[in-house]
């Protein structure tokens, strides 16, 4: 019986659910049978048969259970509590999901989450200057993470401000202003003070306790307030945007529940950021339509105009800009990448068996490259496009549409007039013929220089590929019997070389 239990122990060794002070206590019961006793007594057996059941830990079943209904206006981002292995060990699949789907989806209480948010301490703990650029790195996908932070700054501004953020430590039971930078709690626990606790970029106060989100001043006096909940890792509080004098005093106000340490970015870093990347844009939007040949000598005073309504967008490879025969829907400026223009000619088509059918066919006319634009005429005249374009590659657009292009000044619209001259207008019906005929030409060429030349050529000299000694089957080799081969190889060819210099 006890060398049973001692197998039994070496067996359940490592295994989570097991109570291993009850294990020890049934393996140090007397008269149990052994080396030393050939039977065993019936009061160590009642003894054993009622400590055996106990060595087992039973998990907790968790069932199904209903969430919370969240308060509208309280973004997902706080966490009321600290959540536990055991929190997420139920059927609530969107934990799964939100795995599967990487760390761009993780939620927001999840270990995986906490866990980023705590790597990144060491890293903030330098200055800025002396972090390395893989640090850097994983500071703005960090930031890409936190959902109050990507909701508020675009893609250019989190990377503009990974390389601005700090950290800042704080004892418990310290007061916290955020009335000046936006703070996102990296280690420790934090309670409001004040009604409202964060402010949106664009949006209205938030307060953590109720839905209403309405710009009221805030009670001076916090010990008139309810109990504000406690929020933890993950929790975010204060501004992006600096509040004014009259707003800073005691609006947005935290307590450290605990030793802290939290992220900041400051609002005047925010504010910097913002107007660089603003200018930088612009300069962008003013370099491509001076750019276009046909904008060069156009006063600024126009092209800021006409900047102030253009928009970036990027198209996939093969995406259709304007068809032919219908009136384009904006004026695109192409700012990367190429486009290829087509028209649409009926030409005689002949089938497998002889039988000539006439059908539409697409002929290339031309291709538009970076910084020229089109659908200026199009959209102006409001006259049907007389080409088809489409993406020769990925291409990247700044676009204006066409309500912004008819609500502007009937100035500018004659100078679009004046300027701009419709694309690919000399190329005539016949020249799209010649074109067409010319391709074919070359496609039925090249087709017959495979299909019948070359084979009837191999078939003379007696050449037949895949058959005979002209069968060459690459064999299925593993990874050791390659490394062996290729090591063989590399010597023989080696050897040859010092034989041929000898």
């Amino acid at each position: 019986m006890v060398g049973f239990c001692l197998r039994a122990k070496r067996m359940l060794t490592g295994v989570r659910r097991v109570n291993y002070d009850k294990l020890d206590t049934l393996l140090n019961i007397s008269g149990l049978q052994g080396r030393d006793n050939l039977y065993t007594i019936d009061e160590a057996h009642e003894k054993f048969m009622a400590i055996y059941p106990t060595i087992f830990v039973k998990g907790k079943i968790m069932l199904p259970g209903i969430p919370e209904k969240r308060t509208t206006g309280v973004h997902s981002c706080y966490i009321t509590k600290s959540k536990t292995r055991e929190d997420f060990d139920s059927h609530n699949v969107k934990f799964y999901m939100d795995q599967v789907k990487g760390p761009q989806k993780l939620h927001s209480g999840s270990p995986e989450y906490i866990g980023k948010l705590q790597d990144i301490v060491k890293i903030l703990q330098k200055i800025p200057i002396l972090r390395t650029q893989k640090e850097h790195e994983t500071v703005y996908n960090t930031m890409k993470l936190i959902s109050d932070i990507s909701e508020q700054l675009s893609d250019a501004e989190m990377r503009e401000l990974s390389f601005t953020v700090v950290a800042e430590n704080w004892r418990k039971g310290s007061p916290v202003d955020g009335s000046m930078g936006f703070y996102v709690v990296l280690k420790g626990s934090i309670r409001p003070q004040t009604k409202y606790y964060k402010k949106m970029v664009g949006g209205n106060f938030i307060s953590a306790t109720s839905s209403s989100a309405s710009i009221v001043l805030p009670t001076t006096l916090s010990w008139l307030l309810p109990p504000q909940p406690l929020l933890g890792v993950g929790s975010c509080f204060g501004t992006l945007v600096p509040l004014s004098a009259r707003m800073q005093y005691k609006t947005l106000i935290i307590a450290t529940e605990e030793d802290s340490e939290f992220l900041r970015i400051s609002s005047v870093d925010y504010l910097r950021v913002k107007a660089e990347i603003a200018k930088r844009e612009q300069l962008a939007k003013e370099e491509l339509i001076h750019g276009s040949p046909y904008y060069k000598d156009w006063p600024m005073i126009f092209i800021f105009q006409l900047t102030a309504h253009l928009k970036w967008k990027k198209f996939p490879k093969g995406h259709v800009f304007m068809k032919g025969g219908e009136i384009s829907e904006y004026i695109g400026f192409i700012k990367s990448g190429h486009c290829n223009a087509y028209r649409i000619i009926p030409a005689l088509v002949k089938l497998p068996l002889g039988k000539m059918i006439k059908q539409l066919r697409h002929v290339l006319i031309g291709q538009l490259n970076p910084k020229e634009s089109f659908g200026e005429m199009s959209l102006l005249l409001q006259i049907p496009s007389t080409y088809t374009l489409k993406a020769a590659t990925t291409v990247e657009l700044g676009t204006i549409e066409a309500s912004a292009i008819l609500d502007l000044d009937p100035v500018i619209q004659m100078l679009f007039l004046q300027t701009v001259k419709p694309s690919f207008e000399n190329i005539t019906h016949d020249d799209l013929k010649l074109a067409y005929i010319k391709r074919e030409i070359e496609k039925e060429w090249k087709q017959k220089k495979q299909d019948t030349i070359l084979n009837e050529t191999l078939f003379f000299n007696g050449i037949n590929p895949g058959f005979g000694k002209w069968a060459h089957e690459k064999p299925n080799l593993d990874k050791g019997q390659k490394k062996h081969q290729e090591l063989h190889g590399v010597a023989g060819r080696s050897m040859q070389k010092k034989t041929v210099i000898l």
